[in-house]
This record gives C-alpha cells, structure tokens and sequence, in this order.
C-alpha cells in the first residue's frame, strides 16, 4: 500500500499550488492520472519517487516512510540514456549498478521481450523515440521495484508496441504491484487503469474506480474529463 499523507507543495512563480493531498494506492492496481498540461501530474509522480520533496506530507508505503525510493521505479516523460552505449551495454551496466548482475542470456532475453533483440548492438544515440521509451522502461524497473511510475509511457510508441507494453504492465500489476501512469491518451487509460484521478492545480478533483467486471469508456472518461477540468 502506498499512501501520500498531507502532500503540500507550491510554486509562486507559476501559482501552482498541492494542498494537503491524501490518497492511498492500493496493490494489484493501475491508477491514471488525467489532467492537462501543467496540473501536477508529473509534480505528483516526482514526489512519490523522491525527486521532489514536498513543503509538508509524507509518502508511505507498506506503513514505512523512510528507504523507500529503492522500492519505486520512474519512467520520466522524456528520459535520458548513455548515448555511447549500446542497448545490451546499458542493461549491463544498470544491473550492476542495482547489483544485480545479469548474465548475457539474461540481457537478450529482456531485449527480446521488448522488441529489442535486434538492437542489442546499437547504440542508444541512434534508437528511435519508441524504443528510447522501451530501453528506459527496462532500466527502470530492472530492480523489479513494487511501485512503478510511468509519466506518459506510450510516446513513441506504435501500435504492436503499445499492445505489447499494455500487456506487460497488466503482467506487472498482478505481481502484487502498484503502477501509476500520467497519460493524455484516454483509450489506453480506458484499456488499462483499475482508478482514474483526475487531477487540476495539485488537486485530486474526481476520480473513478472500476468495480469487478467492469471496464471503463473513452467516450464517459472524455465526459468526465470535460465536465471537471475543461
């Protein structure tokens, strides 16, 4: 269980302003964040992994407070690679830096599941925006983290990838899991998330849960969408 307790953090410049936020994400889950430009997605996701720290409030998860970024993995919006590395270099050396060394069958197997195989020799400077995306989702959660932290995952990304990737974090997620994910693309949060929140100025201003069996609508989360934030 993770839970965010009292998050408070403002920016004058840009009078953004999260107050007092509580919410609890519960295993088993995906959870959208929906919001425009500027609402405090990303905000919210850099908190939880540490990158931020809020003026007040606490992340918990699993009742503890403290060491537990190494339990959370952050897939940013627009990641950073080794450009001089290739793709099986940049696995290497990311297990042993999370020491968990991989051997070579290890490497492959990995670049295999998601479509790199091929790639396994070429450099991270000359892969395209949707298997930069990949290779970032790999060294992210390379240290199996419980908490997963995906802002907009699906940039780049065709449509045999995207089908790929939903099925991987469905995988992901019923290994006891928590996966929250910022996208603007509602038939992939429609497809995938168990919860929405919808999120404005750093407030949770309505959400939606899908009761068992259920699955959610593009066309209800674009009402939703409109009526609470546009």
């Amino acid at each position: 269980m993770l839970k965010l307790q009292n998050i408070s953090k403002e920016y004058l410049q840009s009078n953004f302003s999260m107050k007092n936020l509580d919410f609890t994400f519960e295993q088993n889950q995906i959870v959208g964040l929906l919001g425009k430009n500027g609402a405090g997605k990303t905000t919210l996701l850099e908190i939880i992994a540490g990158l931020i720290h809020p003026e007040s409030g606490e992340v918990i998860l699993d009742g503890h407070h403290t060491n537990i970024f190494e339990r959370i993995g952050y897939l940013e919006d627009d990641p950073k690679l080794f450009e001089n590395l290739t793709c099986y270099e940049l696995i290497k050396y990311q297990s042993l830096l999370i020491e968990q060394p991989l051997s070579k069958k290890q490497i492959i197997e990995t670049l295999d599941m998601f479509s790199l195989k091929q790639q396994k020799d070429q450099m991270a400077s000359s892969l395209s925006r949707g298997m930069r995306q990949r290779m970032s989702f790999i060294l992210s959660t390379l240290h199996k983290p419980d908490v997963i932290l995906l802002d907009e995952p699906f940039t780049g990304l065709d449509p045999k990838n995207m089908a790929d990737m939903k099925k991987i974090l469905i995988d992901i997620k019923n290994q006891n899991k928590i996966i929250i994910l910022s996208t603007h693309i509602l038939q992939f949060a429609a497809d995938l998330c168990d919860e929405i929140l919808f999120i404005d100025n750093g407030s949770i201003i309505h959400t939606e849960k899908k009761s068992a069996g259920e699955t959610f609508n593009e066309a209800s989360l674009e009402k939703r969408f409109l009526e609470n934030i546009c």
